[in-house]
């Protein structure tokens, strides 16, 4: 419990002062290629460096499965301005807290559209990984975060990957 506040203090601090250098994005570039790239693109810069410490998690453990790469650098992306998304930290920090409430997060999703963007943002991935022509191995791999009852060993992976950046 008390090295979960701590990962999550840590967790605040980067998302408040989050950097993506050009050589970082030119590998989300070439890793997603021209059709899934505005997706990262659209996403908070905390979101992008999220999403790029999952990625670079999974590179380190020796994976090169390109549909596992592609999924880590876009499965943030149902928070990102293509999905209407505006989200404040206060909003991201309220979903957090409330992560044992679910009763109250959906309480909060109706209240506010940047927790209902929080809330719905693993559907509106897996609604825009398909509109922007995801393969469906990697939309696979979305669908699998968004209902982690259904992992397989590569849902496993990305969701441990996930769950320590």
């Amino acid at each position: 419990m008390v090295s979960r506040a701590f990962y999550r203090i840590g967790q605040f601090r980067r998302a408040l002062k989050p950097h993506v250098t050009s050589t970082e994005r030119e590998s989300a570039r070439r890793t997603l290629g021209p059709g899934l790239y505005p997706l990262f693109e659209s996403m908070a810069l905390a979101d992008q460096r999220h999403c790029l410490d999952v990625f670079e998690v999974l590179l380190g453990q020796g994976q090169t499965d390109a549909d596992l790469l592609q999924a880590a650098l876009i499965h943030d992306c149902g928070k990102g301005s293509i999905a209407g998304a505006r989200i404040a930290v206060w909003h991201r920090v309220l979903f957090v807290l409330l992560g044992p409430f679910p009763v109250l997060r959906r309480l909060a999703a109706r209240f506010s559209g940047g927790m209902r963007a929080m809330h719905l943002h693993d559907e509106r991935t897996l609604a825009l990984a398909r509109e922007y022509g995801a393969p469906a191995a990697v939309v696979g791999l979305l669908d699998q975060m968004a209902h982690p009852t259904r992992l397989d060993e590569r849902g496993r992976a990305l969701k441990a990957a996930d769950d320590n950046r």
